[in-house]
């Protein structure tokens, strides 16, 4: 009997592009990991050994792929002088942002792009704890860098942002660009410390989506950013990316394979892309060279009970599972922090059963 591969192999034997024993699962967890820990959300997102503690607990516990990658969706605010909040177990899961450093089109020119070089900016510095412990165990160090274009609308307020997008074009491009240098700032820092082959920086953007930008728009304001940071990522030697366009982002996929192209990446993205982009359309955009990641619905995974959602893992990976780049069974974004363990355990029963390649 061939004996299984262990976790890290699995991930190894896609990165590489060789078929492992099954499909890898990557649960996309955080907050669920506190809960399993036992911790409380404030203490877990404020301490980066805290938080690698209650990600590898989990880890063994449920047996998936999936590494300890702090970030969370208020990214750029704190580092730039505004103010978070660490949830409370009030319904919060991740912190939220309390005071905006940007509220008016002056304090754009005023605001000043952390250099790294003294001391961490906001979250950076609990990335760095839990990168540290990552590296030390043969893990990547997993950093956010985006997106751009998300990371401003939480800079500025962000019903303001909008509105500047259309009506204050040129301060809008002038807030991006401060904020991508504060990216790409991140990842000079990240690689000079820990190699550029041992990281794995992150780029998630929630307000990309068709229904609250035309793709028109993102051609202009985000393609040009997302383009400037994966090109400093590419300088750097930085070889894996993990990639998450959420929620409803099909007309902007030719930008991603523009972005992908003219950096003349030699790489390997990570794409979880939200349930609304069906796995067919991803493999056809990125399949050749990159990993596809199963985009499970999150609220399924909370609704409807451990059978069905197995029958849905199932499905995502008779789609996936082919995929010439690589395939990684994935919810479609965070898992969600309050569902049963059980939940997980269909994600992998499902990697078990209809994922393995040989």
């Amino acid at each position: 009997m061939t004996k299984a591969m262990t976790p890290p192999q699995r991930m190894l034997a896609v990165l590489n592009r060789k078929k492992p024993d099954r499909v890898p699962v990557v649960p996309f967890i955080q907050a669920y990991a506190a809960r399993v820990a036992g911790m409380p959300l404030d203490e877990f997102w404020s301490n980066g050994d805290r938080y690698f503690d209650a990600n590898l607990m989990s880890m063994r516990l449920h047996g998936y792929e999936q590494s300890p990658l702090y970030g969370y969706a208020a990214c750029g605010p704190w580092e730039f002088g505004g103010k978070i909040q660490m949830p409370k177990n009030n319904g919060d899961t991740a912190p939220a942002v309390i005071n905006h450093p940007v509220r008016t089109l002056e304090d754009i020119d005023r605001l000043e792009v952390p250099d790294f070089k003294k001391k961490l900016p906001g979250a950076y510095a609990i990335a760095d704890q839990t990168a540290e412990r990552c590296v030390a165990l043969g893990m990547p160090a997993g950093f956010q860098v985006g997106s751009v274009f998300s990371a401003a609308a939480q800079v500025a307020e962000t019903t303001q942002f909008l509105t500047w997008v259309m009506s204050k074009p040129d301060a809008v491009h002038m807030l991006m660009e401060k904020v991508s240098d504060m990216f790409i700032n991140a990842l000079c820092y990240f690689a000079d410390k820990y190699g550029a082959e041992n990281c794995m920086p992150f780029q998630a953007g929630p307000m990309e989506v068709n229904g609250m930008i035309s793709p028109a728009q993102f051609e202009k304001m985000v393609h040009p950013y997302n383009l400037k940071v994966n090109q400093k990522i590419r300088e750097l030697g930085i070889q894996t990316v993990l990639m998450h366009p959420c929620g409803n982002q099909n007309l902007n996929i030719p930008y991603y394979v523009q972005m992908r192209e003219a950096c003349n990446w030699h790489g390997r993205y990570i794409w979880i892309f939200g349930p609304e982009t069906p796995i067919a359309n991803q493999m056809k955009a990125f399949g050749e060279k990159d990993i596809i990641c199963g985009n499970v619905d999150t609220l399924a995974i909370v609704e409807k009970p451990y059978d069905e959602i197995v029958e849905l893992c199932k499905s995502v990976i008779e789609t996936g599972k082919s995929n010439p780049g690589g395939f990684i069974l994935a919810p479609g974004c965070e898992f969600p922090a309050d569902a049963a363990p059980i939940k997980v355990m269909a994600f992998m029963e499902a990697a078990e059963q209809f994922g393995r390649y040989q």
